[in-house]
């Protein structure tokens, strides 16, 4: 077992652990948004959760993602980031919104109401609108949490035309302008295609690939991370108290202003670092578990996005208004659930549909080979 953490602290399979949990608390999170717990002193429990998660786990992905960054040519890096995202994405829209449609017949009685309804929905994907805006005098729905690989593609995309653009030396000034324009779009207009949030998450995928350049998470322990993200999270709850509101990165919104980017991506990097030295030390059933999660991330993150936009969870919690804590509780189990058979469903169909299995891939790029081989 030592030489297999060993493997995997010094490879991309380091941030397993953390993305496991944090798709684990993003679900979590998006269930207690319906639910108003409150712990007294008018905080309520999802309040304080959307507070961590926007705060914190947001920027720790953007940063964990960015540790696999590396410069290439613009239009490679284009094309790359177009192969890994459209098929997800496009799947998704049309699974959203041909679900949308069903569900909403099925409980409201009226197709013609559907349809309207799943227009804004398919809408909302073809935009890639980070939440529910007003374009061509109509209101559309967001692509829910799809907007997060949107922005990350932007994102790599962006920061390869700075490597491309300016000698390395000048990049963390040319990253920090990059951010300031983003967070200046959002408060002007809502971009499509999450252009504006793109240019916001640059610093913290610009971070990943810095942490990765420096071996910061190869190193027995870095001792000014902690106090630096300590001063940024009693800097980002003040700015949250006393503004009354927390950050919302899919909104646009940071309560200290741009200054509220980089004080979350400080955040965020400790929050990486710690996941990432607690998955090279646990080694147990729950931690085996929860980075067998992360490894199939995306296809949670897509699942997840379909039932959250397609199912309206909002009667389910109507029906526990005097239990939350039951309704919160029930619609987790649910709600995992469900994502949890559809990704079972999604790799039996890859192990088991001709033409899908490795051994029938080794065999195609065999006969590739040697078609080569008889031609030249």
């Amino acid at each position: 077992m030592k030489g297999t953490k060993t493997r995997t602290v010094n490879s991309l399979g380091m941030f397993d652990l953390f993305k496991g949990i944090g798709m684990a608390t993003v679900i979590f999170v998006h269930t207690a948004e319906a639910y108003s717990i409150d712990l007294g002193s008018g905080l309520s429990v999802t309040s304080f959760l959307l507070f961590i998660y926007r705060e914190a786990l947001m920027s720790a992905f953007y940063i964990a993602s960015g540790f696999g960054f590396r410069k290439r040519s613009i239009g490679k890096c284009v094309q790359q980031q177009l192969r890994g995202i459209l098929p997800p994405f496009l799947y998704t829209a049309l699974a959203t919104a041909g679900l949308h449609l069903l569900l909403h017949h099925h409980f409201f009685g009226s197709w013609t109401d559907a349809v309207a309804e799943s227009e804004k929905v398919l809408a909302g994907f073809l935009l890639g609108l980070p939440h529910t805006s007003t374009y061509f005098g109509m209101s559309i729905f967001s692509c829910g949490p799809m907007w997060y690989l949107l922005t990350m593609a932007v994102g790599w995309i962006i920061l390869d035309i700075l490597f491309n653009a300016f000698p390395e030396r000048y990049i963390p000034a040319a990253v920090a302008i990059t951010a300031v324009l983003g967070w200046g779009t959002c408060l002007v207009w809502e971009l499509p295609f999450c252009l504006s949030q793109g240019m916001t998450v640059v610093p913290y995928l610009y971070l990943g690939h810095v942490a990765k350049k420096r071996r910061w998470f190869d190193q027995p322990r870095l001792r000014w991370l902690f106090p630096a993200a300590l001063v940024c999270m009693v800097v980002s709850a003040g700015g949250a108290i006393l503004s009354g509101t927390t950050d919302n990165m899919s909104m646009g919104h940071w309560a200290l202003g741009p200054v509220g980017i980089f004080v979350n991506g400080m955040i965020g990097l400790w929050i990486v670092n710690l996941f990432v030295r607690l998955s090279a030390r646990a080694d147990n059933f729950l931690t085996h578990t929860l980075e067998a999660v992360g490894r199939r991330s995306l296809n949670i993150f897509c699942v997840h996005t379909i039932e959250l936009i397609a199912v309206p969870w909002y009667l389910f919690a109507a029906q526990f208004v005097s239990s939350p804590l039951l309704g919160l509780g029930a619609q987790y189990v649910l709600r995992c659930s469900f994502v949890a058979l559809i990704c079972l469903l999604l790799e039996l169909r890859k192990r088991f549909v001709p033409g899908r299995t490795k051994k029938a891939r080794l065999e195609r790029s065999r006969a590739r080979f040697q078609r080569y081989v008889a031609r030249h």
